[in-house]
């Protein structure tokens, strides 16, 4: 690691990446940067870790040119308090100080009012800050969006310059770190803890993390009538929860997203995204609705992307989900009748175009029978029944156009662009509502009972 610092330094590559413009560094009768930090009582802890990351040399280099955004003691303090570690935990974690010192570092010497603002400013470990001026002076921006101030600029060392901060900046960490570093994740790091997911998390992925909030958290238990003690010592619950928020082996940045489409998450089942104009909706597995208030927070093992709503897996399948709908009462009686709320309960997937008790009432007039009759005709109810039902889950973005779709009956229908339906006897029936999520399928609802060919 070391050689490869000095390899970057000797490059001068840093600068021209960050678009800095350098200065001379200080006089030959000045310290160097590594020096300066055990001149100053402030930086103990961060001599310590610098010398515990074998980064002294580095530092001391006088051929060199650097930057050095040196946080304090208390900046130290805080930060082991924020990742929960102590002092000697930190410093004997070699690879973790490494990638956090290097990235306080520039490979060129720049003073306050040189350092740019508004752009990347590419450090020595690879990873990028962004600076802004305002009422608080220079303020930093890590990669996890943390923001440290600078609280006294321009110390001139003989091989560069070193600026005063107020709080250890972070780069870019797993998804599970990046949560850590954010406050408003608190509550979902807990339940990750709880139920030991962080270290499936913290691995290579890639992960697709859809994050609620705390908000959406505590809206949470009040919906479910739980405390937070009991959501979290409910180990299956939280995990069966969580997983369904994960998508994995996936990258899916929000320029990925395919509104309308079914998306499998870790857990299993499904739930869908709907984007109207800026805004992405999920829709899951229980028909509630999350709106995706921050997308593409990157991060080393994958992208996290904010919810205001935890998403929560389907508890019902197609059957229990009609039995739930009175507008749907004759066809649950038919489907009992038919023997087919069985099959219709089995893990499938299925898609079923569901006839409402309005659609079943007209065909009983259009038959010129009654329900007695059409539900004891079981060789009948089972053919038609199964003609509104196809195989897999084809939610409303999929439902191919003018294209003869097959039913489990065996016979086809075709849909239009105004989403009417025609059935085997040129009849015509309306989607009145589509995209009912179930745990084994999907509902679309008919305003008309269609029917197979005589």
């Amino acid at each position: 690691m070391l050689s490869w610092i000095k390899r970057t330094l000797a490059a001068g590559l840093l600068a021209g990446r960050a678009g800095l413009t350098a200065c001379g560094g200080g006089s030959d009768e000045d310290p160097t940067v590594a020096q300066t930090l055990t001149s100053y009582p402030e930086f103990s802890i961060l001599a310590e870790a610098v010398a515990a990351a074998e980064l002294t040399p580095a530092l001391g280099n006088t051929g060199a040119r650097l930057t050095l955004f040196a946080p304090t003691n208390d900046a130290f303090a805080a930060l082991l308090s924020e990742l929960g570690l102590t002092q000697a935990q930190l410093l004997a974690n070699k690879p973790l100080l490494t990638r956090v010192l290097t990235y306080h570092v520039l490979g060129q010497a720049v003073t306050s009012p040189q350092v740019p603002t508004g752009q990347a400013i590419t450090t020595l470990q690879g990873g990028s800050l962004t600076a802004a001026r305002g009422g608080a002076g220079l303020v930093l921006t890590d990669e996890r969006g943390r923001t440290s101030r600078v609280t006294r600029a321009d110390l001139h060392a003989r091989n560069g310059v070193v600026h005063v901060i107020d709080r250890v900046v972070l780069p870019r960490g797993t998804v599970v770190e990046m949560a850590r570093a954010n406050p408003d994740f608190s509550l979902l790091v807990q339940a990750l803890d709880a139920a030991g997911l962080s270290g499936t998390l913290g691995g290579t992925g890639p992960f697709t993390v859809f994050a609620p909030t705390n908000a959406a958290f505590t809206a949470l238990l009040q919906e479910l009538g739980l405390t937070s003690q009991a959501l979290l010592a409910n180990q299956a619950l939280l995990t069966q929860v969580l997983t369904y928020h994960v998508l994995s082996p996936q990258l899916v940045r929000k320029a990925d997203i395919r509104p309308g489409r079914a998306v499998t998450p870790l857990q299993g089942g499904f739930f869908k995204i709907d984007v109207a104009g800026d805004v992405a909706t999920i829709v899951d597995g229980r028909n509630r609705s999350s709106r995706i208030v921050a997308t593409d927070l990157a991060a080393t093992n994958g992208v996290i992307h904010v919810v205001d709503r935890v998403l929560l897996p389907p508890y019902r399948t197609i059957v229990q989900t009609a039995q739930a709908l009175p507008d749907f009462s004759l066809l649950v009686e038919a489907v009992v009748a038919a023997d087919l709320a069985g099959i219709l309960s089995q893990p499938g997937p299925f898609t079923v175009f569901a006839p409402t008790n309005a659609a079943f009432a007209a065909l009983l007039q259009e038959l010129g029978t009654t329900q007695e009759a059409l539900f004891a005709d079981k060789a009948l109810l089972r053919k038609v029944l199964t003609y509104h039902v196809i195989a897999g889950v084809v939610l409303k973005a999929d439902v191919p156009l003018a294209t003869p779709i097959t039913t489990l009956q065996s016979d086809t229908f075709t849909v239009d662009a105004t989403l009417s339906v025609t059935d085997q006897r040129a009849r015509s029936a309306k989607l009145v509502a589509t995209d009912v999520l179930t745990s084994n399928g999907v509902i679309h609802v008919l305003d008309r009972v269609i029917l197979p060919r005589p």
